[in-house]
Formats: structure tokens, C-alpha cells, sequence
């Protein structure tokens, strides 16, 4: 009985060290984060928004390249001073059940000013994938985007 007695505290304070995760609240804080990278990447550029949102070991895939992993690789196929506005927006995302990984997907638009000054816009679609850092943040660990079909 005194084995109980003595047991029973134990456990107690150990069921307390398992905290639950909010499912949704994470989900939620990723999604808010792939908007404040979306945010950052109209006010400052898609040079800083990438930076800012990446981590050491990210990769990037896109279309006819090798992928790019890494901060030097990334930064060096950023262009510091675009001249274009990249945004988006996601439509979907997903979390796991330890709510530290995650995805998102969504559309983006790309507006820029082609050689006659006349604005353009290329339209496409994106899939990021993020993690949870040790601080709190979300930080994306893979992005990748396609074009869209041209509307007719």
C-alpha cells in the first residue's frame, strides 16, 4: 500500500510533464506565418521574405533547375533588388499530430513591368512545407511553385 501511496504523487506529477497540443492552434500559427512571409515579401522584397522565413537547410525546387538547399544557395538565386511583387495567399494546409510539421498550399501572384512599362502578372500555385522551430516560430523547410495555365 505505501508502494501506491508513494506511486500515486509520481504519476501525477509526471501527467502534468505531457502537455496536450493544440491542433489548431498550431495549424493556425503556421498559416500565420506563410502571411506574415507573403506580408514580408510585398513590404521588403522576396530577398529579405525568403531569407527571414528559411532555415540553414532549406530547399527550393523550381522549374528546369537542380534544386537549390541551404541559406548561400537560396540567397544567391534571389535577386536582392526585384523590381516585382511576389504575394500569396494559402488555400489549404495540414498539420501533423505533434503539431511541429506542417504544409501549406496556395496560389501566388507575381506583378512586374515588362520591357514597354505595361504591369503583368504571372499567376501559379505553391506548395511550402514548414517546421516548428525550438523558439516557437514556423520556418519553412521546402517551397516549391508552378505556374499557372494562362486564362483565356
Amino acid at each position: 500500500m505505501k508502494k501506491v501511496l508513494i506511486l500515486l504523487p509520481v504519476l501525477f506529477i509526471m501527467s502534468g510533464c505531457n502537455q496536450q497540443i493544440d491542433i489548431a492552434k498550431e495549424k493556425e500559427a503556421m498559416v500565420q506565418a506563410d502571411r506574415d512571409f507573403s506580408k514580408l515579401s510585398i513590404e521588403k522584397g522576396t530577398y529579405e521574405a525568403f531569407d527571414t522565413y528559411m532555415t540553414d537547410s532549406t530547399t527550393i525546387y523550381r522549374n528546369r533547375q537542380h534544386p537549390f538547399t541551404g541559406r548561400e544557395a537560396i540567397r544567391a538565386i534571389l535577386p536582392e533588388d526585384d523590381p516585382g511583387t511576389l504575394k500569396w495567399e494559402p488555400f489549404f494546409a495540414d498539420i501533423s499530430a505533434s503539431g511541429d510539421f506542417g504544409y501549406t498550399l496556395g496560389d501566388y501572384d507575381y506583378t512586374y513591368a515588362d520591357s514597354a512599362g505595361n504591369e503583368q502578372v504571372s499567376k501559379g500555385y505553391y506548395v511550402t512545407i514548414w517546421k516548428k522551430q525550438p523558439d516557437g516560430s514556423w520556418k519553412y523547410v521546402f517551397d516549391t511553385g508552378i505556374q499557372a495555365p494562362k486564362e483565356e
